[in-house]
């Protein structure tokens, strides 16, 4: 009888959904649980080098280049840990799917990728420190909006919109190319 009542006990309690597990790395100072206000937005770094990925993911279209193009997008791990939601690792799969999608909208958008090249990466001025608790997140870091991709192709110069980046340690990453979503 007393197992019955702790188990309808037990029944009655709300069910508890915990984030994803911590993943095993270092925190960067830039990212610190304890920041209680913004740091200095890191400047660009290395995107340009991690942004021509993304170049020759547009002009070739080959598996290996739009693989290689995933080194722009922030990593599985920096995201798991700055995500305080259940699920982070399946919205982060989901993340990177609309990615490759992107990827591949942006390519079919001009009919000849062939010969393009890397002109420059600017990084949005439009940015907002996220503090612990926006957008789910258990860690904070700054995000910007609307950054461009400069590449020379067919003469001119096409500009492919990086919808947003967000900084890891002192590194920026692309976590949206095109518009968006609200679902796909």
């Amino acid at each position: 009888m007393l197992l019955v009542a702790l188990g309808l006990a037990a029944a009655a309690l709300p069910l508890v959904v915990a984030a994803d597990p911590w993943p095993a790395l270092a925190i960067p100072p830039e990212n610190a649980r304890s920041l209680r206000a913004p740091p200095r937005r890191p400047p660009p770094g290395d995107v340009d080098a991690r942004a021509r990925l993304l170049v020759d993911a547009l002009r070739s279209g080959e598996a290996a280049d739009l693989q290689r193009a995933e080194g722009f997008f922030l990593p599985r791990e920096p995201f798991l840990a700055i995500k305080d939601m259940s699920g982070a690792s399946g919205y982060y799969a989901t993340l990177l799917r609309w990615y490759r999608r992107d990827i591949q909208a942006e390519r079919a958008r001009r009919r000849d990728w062939s010969g393009a090249r890397f002109e420059g990466f600017d990084l949005s001025r439009a940015c907002t420190w996220m503090a612990i608790g926006r957008e789910a997140n258990r860690l904070p870091y700054w995000s910007c909006y609307r950054s461009t991709l400069r590449v020379a192709v067919g003469g001119r110069t096409e500009r492919v919109e990086v919808r947003v980046m967000i900084h890891w340690g002192d590194r920026w990453y692309a976590t949206h190319l095109g518009a968006v979503p609200a679902r796909r």
